[in-house]
């Protein structure tokens, strides 16, 4: 019998277990769960016991009520939903640290969730071993990244790279004076005005730069990172990785109209500015970030392509609701 202890803060040795799990990611810490309150979100610590008080299994979800996030979760719930309930979600979890009991803890988190009465939105890591039948107390989406395994060497990897629109974007930002350096505490700013701008031209609110601050100094010890484009000192793109348990995960995609216009191709020259200083400090995978496994839209199609070209393996998991 698996029965579930649900906390506001997490005990001392939270990040210790996660750190020895492989399923392990920025998004179950401790430090991500202090971030959630400038997003209106409440973090819930929550740990899976057998009857003898071992803990087979932990993760950190978010809950949020749609009246106060009400234009994010268009997307997710539609407008003939009630308001009034509220939103569960998580990334890259559970983390279950004893398989034999993959079964009940799900049950667990699904009877928990379901007493609750409101909406699930969570993502299972690709590395788990959960599976269709130990997540049909769910609805369950098939979902997929590639993988970039990082302990090959740089020459590998790059000759793994698609050559048209791989290799040679690579190339032609290089050939273009384009230059990539990490982010700083001191150059938050830059990745932040860019981000702003692409989120009011895309239609979306911005954010509070004394909010990502925040969020930067919390993150970055645990494990967070991100690289700026520039020429002639102008800003071109950006792009964000956590690197977790040599895992890295990237995202916040910020791109500029100038890199488009004139098809300097930052974003091509940044993943492969992380996938080279993955190598160098000794990670393991690198994650594209989600992709439709079966593209269905042109936009899908585009995605899949992009993500593709770089070499990886393709990993299926599952997105639950």
């Amino acid at each position: 019998m698996i029965s579930v202890e649900i906390d506001s803060e997490p005990d001392s040795m939270w990040n210790k277990r996660l750190q020895n799990s492989e399923e392990g990611s920025i998004y179950q810490t401790k430090e991500y769960g202090l971030t959630l309150s400038e997003e209106q979100e409440t973090p819930l610590f929550l740990k899976f016991l057998t009857s003898n008080g071992e803990i087979v299994g932990q993760i950190l979800i978010s809950t949020y009520s749609r009246l106060t996030k009400k234009g994010i979760l268009k997307k997710f719930i539609g407008k003939t939903l009630f308001l009034n309930k509220p939103v569960f979600r998580w990334t890259y979890g559970p983390i279950i640290f004893n398989d034999n009991f993959n079964s009940e803890i799900m049950q667990a988190l699904n009877n928990l969730l379901r007493s609750k009465k409101g909406l699930i939105y969570g993502t299972i890591h690709p590395f788990s071993k959960l599976n269709n039948s130990t997540l049909n107390y769910f609805k369950n989406q098939l979902w997929g990244t590639f993988l970039i395994d990082l302990r090959k060497t740089e020459q590998e990897l790059f000759q793994k790279i698609e050559n048209h629109n791989g290799k040679k974007n690579i190339k032609r930002s290089l050939e273009r004076g384009v230059e990539i350096e990490e982010i700083t505490y001191d150059s938050l700013h830059e990745y932040h005005d860019l981000i702003n701008k692409m989120r009011e031209s895309d239609g979306k609110p911005k954010t509070e730069f004394h909010i990502f601050q925040n969020w930067w100094k919390v993150l970055k010890p645990a494990g967070y990172s991100g690289f700026l484009a520039k020429k002639d000192n102008v800003v071109l793109g950006g792009l964000l990785f956590s690197c977790l348990n040599g895992y890295i995960i990237e995202g916040g995609v910020a791109r500029s109209p100038v890199d488009t216009k004139n098809h300097y191709y930052s974003q091509d020259l940044i993943k492969w500015n992380i996938i080279k200083w993955g190598v160098k400090n000794n990670m393991k995978f690198y994650d594209l970030a989600g992709i439709n496994p079966n593209p269905s839209t042109e936009k899908e199609q585009g995605i899949f392509r992009y993500k593709k070209k770089w070499g990886g393996q393709l990993f299926n998991y599952w997105m639950i609701k």
